[in-house]
């Protein structure tokens, strides 16, 4: 789910506190409130993760919200989404847009919406087209609803099928787990070797980096392992009904899981029925 969608759903019923003036919130507040570590339960100071003299995060008097491990998968999707996307828009309006392709020149096709419906009309309200001014033949256009329905039924038939016919994952332990503990064990020997006068300050200052980028590399590792374990037990949605209960990068999460991509091919001149036979998936 966007940062977006949580922001505008939080701004629905009042919650946060937006900028004076103005009843948006921040994007960036809603990211550090998401990722905030108090969040588990951990300490912080001036906005940093509190440690212990081992190097242990410091526990808090306060109930938490989140276990350790949903937040670091939260922390892991934020940082996963900035490293693809820098300074890019993720937010979609059609279903398919980014995920339909022109069936003649395979150009990405994305949805419009139809100016020229009226009131009361029977028309679609908007079309999958192919469009010149984004490199395409501007030759191929569907009906958005038609596509959208067909798309979804597919998918979650050959979701429903995967369920019933394979053993999803879903309790494999993070293979890193004895690593993780033995880098935060030389953590906390090194420090506690400081501390009894064993090594100088200075030796501990040129050996700690290291070990310290380690450890983070490889809780940032179990985070996204967190993050996998979470959104393979999420991806079961039973009726098309359910689906477009969804936010819609949701929905298209669901998409990509089944798909790579929808092909879109011409249907002719002239009025015609939906056919489902000139929409061709692309099975992963």
């Amino acid at each position: 789910m966007r940062i977006g969608t949580i922001r505008t759903d939080w701004q629905r019923r009042g919650l946060g506190h937006p900028r004076e003036g103005t009843t948006r919130l921040p994007h960036h507040l809603v990211e550090r409130m998401l990722t905030n570590p108090r969040l588990c339960g951990y300490r912080t100071y001036r906005g940093e993760l509190l440690l212990d003299d081992d190097g242990q995060p410091v526990i808090g008097q306060w109930e938490p919200i989140n276990t350790v491990e949903e937040w670091e998968a939260v922390c892991a999707v934020v940082a996963q989404r900035k490293q693809k996307y820098p300074g890019r828009s993720l937010a979609r309006k059609y279903l398919l847009s980014g995920i339909a392709r022109c069936g003649l020149c395979h150009s990405k096709i994305r949805g419009q919406v139809n100016k020229r419906r009226t009131a009361n009309s029977k028309a679609a309200t908007f079309s999958y087209q192919c469009s010149v001014v984004n490199g395409g033949c501007g030759k191929v256009g569907r009906a958005g609803e038609s596509v959208d329905e067909f798309v979804i039924s597919l998918v979650l038939a050959e979701q429903r099928e995967r369920a019933a016919s394979t053993t999803v994952p879903g309790d494999e332990p993070w293979p890193n787990a004895s690593v993780l503990a033995d880098v935060e064990a030389d953590i906390a020997a090194l420090t506690q070797a400081a501390k009894a006068k064993e090594i100088t300050v200075s030796t501990l200052l040129q050996l700690l980096p290291d070990l310290e980028r380690r450890r983070d590399e490889l809780k940032l590792e179990r985070g996204r392992h967190s993050k996998t374990r979470q959104q393979t037990a999420s991806l079961s949605v039973d009726t098309i009904e359910d689906f477009r209960g969804l936010p819609i990068e949701r929905q298209q999460a669901l998409i990509l899981h089944s798909l790579s991509a929808v092909l879109i091919h011409p249907a002719g001149r002239g009025a015609r029925r939906f056919d489902p036979s000139l929409i061709e998936p692309v099975w992963h």
